[in-house]
Parts: structure tokens; sequence; C-alpha cells
């Protein structure tokens, strides 16, 4: 059976590269792409892609770790490999945390890219060894002197720090998440609680500092 690809990356020339090396194998099958993470939702329901491969920093309001979960949401069957140039926390755990099966660096050789697509098409993960040893390391604790809000917060909490951030107050996070003032202070009571932080504002600065707010997001 063919694998249906779909390439997400808002950048041509690499979109163009992934593709040419992908139609020569005869078990995949690139069905589209798309340049922005919109784009690609539009795709979803039309094309019914079995894997999708998804830059993580692309336009508009949906970057790849929201077009992720949207995708997850809308079709389980579909799975997504992250292809990026970012093995820092603030992308890796965001993206796992979304639904991505796999998380490579694009600097992945094309044989594993396309071993990658075919596990993937199986419900098999595979990860580049840096991401692998750095996820290994959280959850042995090696660094549990360092508090990483990726792995820490949940991710309505994570939600409401990243709002925290962007200077919102508390109605208008209730408003964006749609829910009660209350339960929005029962995050916040959690958030300083877990990262050892006296009050929002020191949340905010903190949020900055770890890269849960990204420049120019």
């Amino acid at each position: 059976m063919t694998i249906k690809v779909l390439l997400v990356d808002d950048h041509k020339i690499v979109r163009q590269g992934v593709r040419a090396y992908l139609q020569t194998l005869a078990d995949i099958e690139v069905v589209a792409e798309a340049d922005s993470g919109a784009a690609a939702l539009a795709l979803m329901e039309k094309l019914l892609p079995d894997v999708v491969l998804m830059d993580l920093e692309m336009p508009g309001e949906l970057d790849g770790i929201a077009a992720t979960r949207q995708i997850r949401k809308l079709r389980q069957e579909t799975q997504v490999i992250v292809v990026t140039s970012h093995h820092q926390d603030e992308y890796i755990f965001p993206a796992v945390r979304a639904g991505a099966i796999s998380y490579l660096l694009k600097d992945v050789e094309p044989e594993e890219l396309a071993a990658a697509v075919r596990k993937a098409a199986k419900g098999e993960a595979m990860l580049d060894s840096r991401v692998a040893s750095r996820i290994i390391q959280e959850l042995q604790g090696i660094r549990k002197d360092e508090i990483n809000p990726f792995t820490e917060l949940s991710e309505r909490e994570f939600e409401v720090l990243r709002l925290i951030a962007a200077g919102k107050s508390n109605n208008e996070i209730a408003k964006a998440l749609v829910i009660g003032e209350s339960t929005v202070k029962t995050h916040i009571g959690n958030i300083l609680k877990k990262l050892h932080l006296d009050d929002r504002t020191q949340a905010a600065v903190y949020a900055w500092q770890k890269g849960v707010v990204r420049r120019g997001s």
C-alpha cells in the first residue's frame, strides 16, 4: 500500500528537495504541499494523508506545533513527523505533547527520513539521537535541579503561562481559553507553585527567559 504524505514547510526549496527524493520511492506518494499550518489543515479532509512532514516555524497563527495539535484532533489516523532545525526544549516537548510521533532534524539523511515515514505509517516513532537524549535525560530526572516548564506544567497551565507572558489579564485569559476566572486563578496558583515563583510578573519574565514565548510569536 502506498503511503500518502503531506509536506508542510514555508520554504519552497525545502519542499522541492524532500518531494524530489520521496518521489523516487515506490511505496511513498507526496499528495500535496502546504506553506503554512492553516494551508495544511485545509488539505487534510480532502486528502486524508497517512503522514504529515511538519516544519515548526511557519507564518500565520498556526505554527507547526499548533497545526500538529489540530491535525491530530481532526484525524487520529494521520501521523505527524516534525522535521525542523531546532532541538531546544521549547520546541521538542510542546511538539511531542501536541501529538507528533517522530522528531527529526533537517540534517537527517534521506534514507532515514524515508524510514521514519514508513515507521510512522505503522504507528512507530523515530527520534533524532540528540532529541532522544534530551527526552531520556528529562525522564530520568538527570537535570532535576533545573525546573523545566515544558514538562512540569500541564498543557492548560502552559497555555495560561503563555497568555500571562503576553500581558493578558485573568479575564482575557478566561475568555481566550473559555474557562472561568476562578479556574484561571487556580491555574496561576499552580504555575507559581510548580515554578517556585512569587507572582505573575515573575511568571511573565520567566516565560520569556525560558522560551515559553518566542520572539516574534
